[in-house]
């Protein structure tokens, strides 16, 4: 298994529960500037256990780096979980490496070389496929409208769908809340 252990972090500076493991300089993924430098820090996050951070600006073009993801990993992991109503219920981090598909939707969020980490819900997720719908419904109107229509739906609770986060690094965790953790569903 990789990952990064609280016991032994690489890093020495702490602030409460989180922990400087250090920094890094990679390639801006937008621009391609050779100096974003990245902090990466350890923090014991609620319902996951260790999450690492990493967070950067680019000093070139402003482009915002993030990523969060579970600080034990190695082996892909798949989630599946059927959503109705509760959609608060199911809180997610969803690393730059997964890919989240809605079937009954015709949703389908692969990553690529700037995608974003991010901890989030159900609701969420069809919040955020509602803002790309508004930016990408330019042609083909009314599949868009069905599609807008369907997730509108499935954000007001009269639509089940299946939500699945498939992560070929093992890097995400979906966890209904109220169960314990480490019971995250896979």
């Amino acid at each position: 298994m990789i990952g990064v252990s609280a016991e032994h972090p690489g890093g020495s500076e702490t602030t409460s529960s989180t922990v400087v493991l250090g920094r890094e300089v990679i390639r801006c993924p937008s621009c391609g500037y050779e100096g974003l430098e990245v902090s990466l820090y350890l923090y014991n996050a609620p319902h996951f256990g260790n999450v690492v951070m990493e967070v950067g600006r680019c000093p070139s073009c402003g482009f915002l780096y993030r990523d969060v993801y579970v600080a034990e990993y190695g082996e892909r992991k798949r989630f599946e979980v059927r959503v109705s109503k509760e959609l608060g219920d199911y809180l997610l981090i969803k690393s730059s490496s997964a890919t989240v598909v809605i079937p009954e939707l015709g949703i389908e969020i692969t990553p690529g070389p700037a995608a974003l980490g991010y901890i989030t819900t159900a609701r969420g997720i069809l919040e955020r496929v509602l803002e790309v719908l508004s930016l990408v419904c330019t042609e083909a109107i009314e599949e868009c409208q069905r599609r807008v229509e369907d997730v509108r739906k499935a954000l007001e609770g009269e639509l089940e769908f299946t939500l699945i986060v498939d992560d070929p690094l093992g890097r995400s965790s979906v966890v209904r809340l109220g169960e314990e953790r480490g019971k995250a569903r896979s």
